[in-house]
């Protein structure tokens, strides 16, 4: 029988995130090769770290939000790889799309995320359910 839970030294767990969060302001700019930067920029951001990133997608129809799936250690808090997430993204969005991000956040802030995130840990029986979810959204 497979073991379903990982483990790391004395600890034994299974943590999933299912985290959502949209661009400031609402702007629909997720779309075309913003949105592959920004899912490119998102596995960048989980590189050596304690958690990573199983899915994530943004609705085309929707294109100012994006749903993640993330796999976590009982080491690593939600609001930590949110940050991290958001650090890394608009830091790499606005390097490589600057004219762009220009026309949607004109203040001359470097703009991309609301300081809000939704974040909710998901059970063992619900795995595939939230993993249809998010495939669909693209």
């Amino acid at each position: 029988m497979e073991d379903k839970y990982e483990h790391i030294r004395h600890q034994k767990f299974k943590i999933r995130y299912h985290i959502i969060f949209s661009t400031k302001y609402r702007k629909g700019f997720l779309t075309g090769q913003i949105a592959e930067d920004i899912k490119q920029s998102m596995i960048r951001a989980s590189e050596g770290q304690l958690w990573s990133i199983e899915l994530q997608e943004i609705d085309p129809k929707k294109p100012n939000h994006i749903h993640l799936l993330v796999r976590a250690t009982p080491t690593v808090a939600p609001y930590e790889i949110v940050h991290r997430l958001k650090q890394y993204s608009t830091y790499d969005l606005w390097q490589k799309h600057h004219d762009e991000m220009i026309k949607w956040y004109w203040s001359g802030k470097h703009y991309c995320w609301t300081r809000g995130y939704f974040c909710t840990s998901i059970g063992d029986a619900c795995t595939d359910t939230i993993r249809h979810y998010i495939e669909n959204q693209g």
